[in-house]
């Protein structure tokens, strides 16, 4: 028989999956020019599933209550990042890359450090991570630019 904790932990790594798979999706849809909500969408809530799974295996095993920051951070990431392009907030083009960046890179490294238990992993994502939030930076304000009306 299967156990509620089995199942959890199923939907856990099936959600995790999908956040993972739906990132690049996302950012290939967006840097084609195209809207992607449903794409957009689905890494939310891919990401929140994650969270809400989180938050039931920890309830299930307290030596895995440090889960709870850990997603509960990453659901902030990736929501706020969805909401500063939405919303217009000022220097959006600054903050999105490193918001969305961010949440993936807690779903990376989660899958590296529930595979390993090394802990080079806690660091190399966030590290290798950076360049493409660089280039997502550079492309943002590049596009930025290239529509701003030129100084006097």
């Amino acid at each position: 028989m299967v156990a509620v904790r089995d199942v959890v932990l199923y939907l856990h790594v099936a959600l995790g999956t999908g956040g993972l798979l739906l990132g690049p999706a996302w950012l290939v849809a967006r840097h084609r020019g195209r809207p992607a909500r449903g794409l957009a969408a689905g890494y939310q809530g891919a990401v929140a599933g994650v969270v809400l799974s989180a938050g039931v295996l920890a309830a299930t095993d307290p030596q895995l209550i440090w889960l709870l920051p850990v997603a509960l951070g990453t659901q902030v990431l990736a929501a706020t990042g969805a909401l500063a392009r939405r919303r217009g907030w000022s220097g959006w083009q600054s903050w999105q890359p490193h918001l969305l960046g961010g949440s993936y890179i807690a779903l990376v490294t989660g899958v590296l450090i529930a595979e390993t238990g090394n802990p080079v992993f806690w660091l190399l994502p966030a590290l290798v991570g950076q360049v493409p939030i660089a280039l997502a930076k550079r492309r943002l304000h590049g596009a930025d630019q290239a529509v701003a009306p030129l100084p006097a």
